[in-house]
């Protein structure tokens, strides 16, 4: 499997055509962010998928205008939890305990590990949590690429209009990402044609 074609075909596509990406590849992508690492496997963060155009034009126009947003197929909204209470982490040892059979001690145990981090004063746990959440961008975006469909990740948006069209709690949970998944328009999009710029891998990577 050639992961490094995909990979050089992809970049941040700025002009899409519209046309409706299959049901089958869009299950595969969100698959692909429900295998995503995350630390201790909390996933502390949610996906909204939508190809509702009512609801894209208010984003559009009210958060975040951008045009590809308009263009799309669908459009991916990555929320992240601002803290995890204790209904959050026992839900998740459910989870946990059912697909590995574990055992009491073991739980109570993987619990206080969790317990550490999450009560831990110095850690911004929005901070800590969104940056789980860009893992599962990553995947998203690879799995896309993989697929032969385009994606475009997107931060630059007003979070707290996002959080008002979704009626999300904010003490809770806010939006923190969004991604477009569908196909380049090739004719409008200046950049379907150019090289990537990317700086040489010996800048980048350093062995020791």
């Amino acid at each position: 499997m050639n992961i490094i074609e995909p990979l050089q075909w992809r970049y941040a596509t700025k002009r899409m055509t519209g046309d409706k990406i299959p049901e089958k590849e869009l299950e595969s992508i969100l698959e692909a962010i429900h295998l995503a690492p995350s630390a201790y496997g909390l996933q502390p963060y949610e996906v909204i998928v939508t190809e509702n155009r009512e609801l894209i034009e208010q984003i559009y126009e009210k958060s975040c205008p951008q045009i590809v947003l308009m263009q799309c197929s669908h459009l991916l909204i990555f929320k992240a939890k601002k803290r995890l209470d204790e209904a959050y982490v026992e839900g998740f040892l459910q989870e946990f305990r059912s697909a590995r059979n574990a055992t009491d001690a073991h739980i109570d145990s993987y619990r206080e590990k969790i317990q550490r981090v999450i009560n831990d004063p110095t850690i911004n746990t929005f901070s800590w949590t969104t940056h789980q959440t860009y893992l599962a961008l990553g995947y998203a975006t690879f799995a896309a690429a993989q697929l032969g469909i385009d994606a475009t990740p997107i931060e630059g948006f007003n979070p707290k209009a996002l959080n008002r069209l979704l009626s999300l709690d904010e003490e809770k949970e806010e939006t923190v990402l969004m991604l477009t998944l569908g196909y380049r328009d090739a004719g409008e999009d200046r950049l379907a044609h150019q090289p990537k710029v990317r700086k040489p891998l010996h800048k980048l990577v350093e062995r020791l």
